[in-house]
């Protein structure tokens, strides 16, 4: 499964830097790797800068999403039923859940990001492999 995949690629040696411009949210990438890597910028900016933008809108989709369905589908139904029941291990049971669900989310925004970052190095590597 690529889920996985992703999930666990060690991608320590990378170290992807950018600003978006506030008026149009075009993204300008201005760091990759950790080390000063002989790379052409220009060209990961053609070819990845609108991945980058894409990821990051559906990484902030992810997050407002897994609130607004959390808060409507789960935390307010048990704060009434807590609250009719006069049931405090409701609540915790919501916390912790709260905190699982917290982190699938961002387990799968992970996935999102490492997904590009893949991309990309697998790129640099078969272009610094065929120079």
């Amino acid at each position: 499964m690529n889920f996985f995949k992703y999930l666990t690629w060690n991608n320590s040696h990378m170290d992807l830097r950018y600003v978006e411009n506030p008026y149009g949210g075009d993204i300008r990438i201005t760091k990759l790797y950790r080390d000063p890597s002989a790379i052409d910028l220009e060209r990961i900016n053609r070819e990845y800068s609108e991945e980058v933008a894409t990821a990051q809108r559906a990484i902030s989709g992810n997050r407002l999403g897994m609130l607004l369905i959390f808060m409507a589908l789960v935390f307010m139904p048990a704060l009434v039923l807590s609250v009719i029941q006069s049931n405090v291990l409701l609540i915790a049971v919501i916390i912790i859940y709260s905190i699982i669900a917290y982190f699938v989310v961002e387990a799968i925004n992970q996935v999102e990001i490492n997904r590009v970052l893949y991309q990309i190095d697998s790129e640099e590597r078969r272009t610094s492999d065929a120079a």
